[in-house]
């Protein structure tokens, strides 16, 4: 017999939302797309707004992020978070950059293998300890590891989400079109998340194959036991993060944004990078570029201004010449600013 209370727990575990209406709590969620979609930068941008409880893809549940960055050069992706962080979230850069962890390092020690979500073991290590006789000689290793479901209940640092970035780096040694392995990933993925009593989300970044309209690279296992499914698509005016499966009913439903370009500065050099930008408007430099040119300055008059007023994250005058004629032109071809040199009013 089911008791009422029984059934109430069912529900409201059911309605338990990371991301509400877009990614549910203690769940897998998968996004694909072709090369060159901004998988990275999406991922990176919803896992922004989870450590800042955001609220530009649905209201999110507050907490850390680990990021497995796999297929992503360390330093592109260290731009690449900095110009969202910057561009988006320039009065969350030290809450972010306390609860972004991104580990580009897939060993836990130089004995253990690789990340591998086919392994029986989230980590193991051959040699973690030695035996020893009664006489105190050792005789052999003794190998020692760590399961999915025990690294989930590991308590400390309480963790809301994990990204894999891609789900084809982190399988080892098996292809993603066999579906026995791509079962095995769903199963210790699922313990994974059990094993923390259903208190995280796992995301994970995929690919298509040579002919995108066929779908998600691999089997289709992917597809039909992950319960919630994102693609990026191409369109006229930019991408869309459409829901191809969702729990939720939204399902069918797009989020529209485009990629934007951003100057970060890393180890005192200045670098061009890009971000996901979802409609959250425009920048403080941006902003200020806009405002004064709307007042009547002239291009000559604002970018003395706004390098007076430290925007622009820059440190010399040469360097800051290049980001503001690069954000100048950026608002031209957006249409925020005309080619003209000043605005609505006139000057000598």
């Amino acid at each position: 017999m089911t008791e009422l209370k029984d059934l109430l727990t069912k529900k409201e575990k059911k309605e338990r939302w990371l991301i509400k209406n877009f990614i549910g709590m203690g769940e897998i969620a998968v996004m694909y797309a072709p090369i060159d979609h901004h998988k990275t930068g999406m991922a990176l941008k919803i896992a922004m707004e989870v450590i800042t409880g955001g609220e530009e893809l649905g209201a999110s549940q507050s907490g850390k992020v680990l990021y497995y960055s796999l297929d992503t050069p360390e330093t592109e992706m260290v731009f690449r978070a900095k110009a969202l962080m910057e561009n988006q979230y320039p009065n969350s850069a030290e809450l972010i950059g306390s609860n972004l962890s991104i580990n580009f390092d897939d060993q836990k020690s130089s004995t253990a293998k690789d990340f591998n979500l086919v392994s029986d073991y989230y980590w193991w290590d051959d040699e973690f300890e030695e035996y020893e006789d009664k006489w105190g000689k050792h005789s052999h290793y003794i190998g020692a590891g760590t399961t999915w479901f025990e690294e989930g209940e590991t308590p400390g640092d309480n963790y809301r989400l994990i990204i894999i970035d891609t789900l084809s780096k982190a399988i080892v040694g098996s292809g993603i079109n066999d579906d026995i392995s791509i079962r095995k990933v769903i199963h210790n993925l699922r313990n994974w998340i059990k094993g923390s009593g259903y208190n995280f989300s796992i995301l994970l970044i995929h690919h298509t194959g040579k002919d995108a309209r066929k779908g998600m690279m691999g089997s289709s296992l992917l597809g039909n036991d992950i319960s919630t499914v994102f693609r990026i698509r191409k369109k006229k005016d930019g991408f869309e993060l459409f829901r191809e499966k969702s729990k939720s009913g939204y399902k069918g439903k797009s989020i529209p944004f485009k990629f934007r370009t951003a100057d970060v500065v890393h180890n005192n050099e200045l670098h061009e990078s890009v971000y996901v930008d979802i409609g959250a408007g425009l920048d403080e430099l941006n902003a200020e570029i806009v405002s004064q040119y709307n007042n009547g300055s002239t291009k000559k008059e604002i970018k003395e201004t706004t390098y007076l007023l430290g925007l622009g994250n820059t440190t010399t005058d040469k360097s800051f010449g290049v980001v503001f004629n690069r954000r100048w032109k950026t608002l031209i071809d957006t249409g925020f600013i005309s080619e003209k040199e000043t605005g609505n009013k006139t000057t000598d």
